[in-house]
């Protein structure tokens, strides 16, 4: 066994100087916190005594400035507001160019059309024809239409007459959307 181990700590002078000076600056931080502090508020009671006004003022400018501030965040959220029910508004709405374009398509050419009214649920289409046969290719496209569930869920045949004067046929057509 060593005979030589030594339990005690030494002191020598390097070790005490350094906790001395660490003593020194720890004691000089907590003066200068606490001489901030006390000059902050010395200041602060200096200024209530010669200007006490001036603070309320300033409090008054704040409180100006702050209500401005709520008159537009009170905007701000209706206008938002107002965007978003719009925005789900035409995420519900139909596209109805969408849909008169896909109808006008299926119209054959020889047919001239002369009413053709739209709304939210349905589509009324009136024209005429010398010809029989593109009347019945109107039907037709139409009726495919229906069958392949595109645009129109049906289609009701609401008149076809024979214009004898001018020698032309006439059709209109209902459909619900």
């Amino acid at each position: 066994m060593s005979t030589n181990i030594n339990l005690l700590l030494l002191r020598d002078e390097g070790s005490l100087k350094r906790k001395e000076r660490i003593k020194i600056l720890t004691f000089a931080g907590v003066a200068s916190l606490i001489g901030v502090g006390l000059t902050s508020l010395i200041i602060f009671i200096l200024i209530q005594i010669i200007n006490p006004e001036s603070i309320k003022k300033e409090q008054e400018n704040v409180l100006k400035r702050m209500s401005q501030l709520q008159s537009r965040q009170a905007k701000l959220f209706v206008l938002n507001n107002r965007v978003e029910n719009i925005d789900k508004i035409l995420k519900i709405r139909k596209d109805m160019s969408k849909i008169t374009s896909g109808l006008l398509a299926k119209i054959p050419s020889q047919l001239s059309i002369y009413d053709f009214e739209v709304d939210d649920n349905s589509v009324i289409i009136t024209g005429q024809s010398g010809s029989l046969w593109v009347i019945g290719e109107f039907i037709n496209n139409f009726t495919d239409m229906v069958h392949k569930k595109e645009i129109i869920k049906s289609l009701t045949l609401n008149s076809l007459v024979l214009d004898e004067n001018k020698n032309v046929y006439q059709v209109s057509i209902k459909s619900e959307l």
